[in-house]
């Protein structure tokens, strides 16, 4: 259960900045939300060990951003009219 929480406590935290970054790249609201999704869950699936909150908030920056590039890379994207 303290898992749980803690996991609720950081999607919390920094769902908002995730939230833009993932909008920021993707420039749709739908994308935006896949990458958001895919993002945590990431953390919940890994569970990282942080040594401070600026090293929790890199992680999810760079996990942010990473399944933002992959999501605009996808072939699925190229292939559907722009939904911007």
């Amino acid at each position: 259960m303290k898992n749980q929480q803690d996991a609720e406590d950081i999607i919390r935290r920094h769902a908002d900045m995730v939230y833009r970054i993932a909008l920021s790249y993707t420039r749709n609201t739908a994308d935006a939300e896949d990458v958001f999704q895919e993002t945590f869950l990431r953390y919940v699936r890994r569970r990282p060990q942080f040594d401070s909150e600026a090293h929790e908030k890199a992680w999810l920056i760079r996990v942010c951003v990473n399944c933002a590039k992959t999501c605009l890379a996808s072939p699925w994207r190229r292939h559907t009219p722009d939904r911007r």
